[in-house]
């Protein structure tokens, strides 16, 4: 069964992630291209713009990434690295393209709104004593309750399949009940957890499950 410092570490992480997502969100726009040089990009940490707003007041949405690019290259970044300590900002950056905010050396990463109900995050973080963690997450704007159709054009088990293909060993997680929580994947130095996300039980794609969290360390 998986390591329980990951799960204790888990609502703090999803309330730290919340918080930069919102940050990033609320007060910086993605430049509109990658900038040439990551290093030079990591150490000037250079202001990011804010988005022209409309006549409704609510600024356009141009997210530099579809929900199934970011998850496509979130494979890239795990398919190319050896350990979590590979997933610097310079690595993400280029894995990613897209520009990669840094708080700190143990803290950074990267957050858009992809239409006006879903946004989705990326971040490295310091969980207590488990270490460095990189967590991708889909999370619903504030005061929605949108369908996961629209995350899920690349699924659950589209991700979960790439992820055996580089040759993770795959077990489930279960919690009260037998419940089924998430799968876990394991090669020597790495453990991926990948959370689902259901669609509603009325709609047409009923029993798929979408990518709801993505936690790598």
């Amino acid at each position: 069964m998986p390591d329980k410092r990951s799960k204790q570490g888990l609502s703090a992480t999803r309330c730290r992630l919340f918080v930069l997502t919102l940050w990033t969100l609320s007060a910086c726009l993605p430049l509109s291209a990658a900038p040439n040089s990551p290093q030079d990009h990591v150490k000037e940490n250079h202001a990011m713009t804010t988005p022209t707003t409309t006549h409704n007041d609510q600024p356009p949405l141009s997210p530099r990434l579809t929900a199934k690019q970011a998850l496509q290259r979130l494979l890239e970044l795990i398919r190319g690295s050896q350990s979590i300590s590979d997933f610097t900002p310079e690595y993400m950056h280029k894995g990613m393209d897209v520009d990669i905010k840094v708080i700190n050396k143990n803290e950074y990463g990267y957050g858009e709104r992809l239409s006006p109900s879903w946004a989705w995050s990326i971040q490295h973080l310091q969980v207590g004593s488990i270490g460095p963690r990189v967590d991708f997450v889909f999370g619903s704007m504030p005061g929605t309750q949108p369908s996961p159709a629209e995350i899920c054009e690349f699924d659950f088990a589209d991700f979960t399949a790439e992820l055996e293909a580089m040759g993770f060993s795959r077990q489930s997680s279960h919690g009260e009940h037998n419940r089924w929580t998430f799968d876990y994947f394991d090669r020597p130095g790495m453990r991926v957890e990948v959370h689902p996300m259901a669609m509603p039980a009325d709609s047409n794609d009923a029993g798929q499950a979408c990518v709801k969290m993505v936690l790598v360390r």
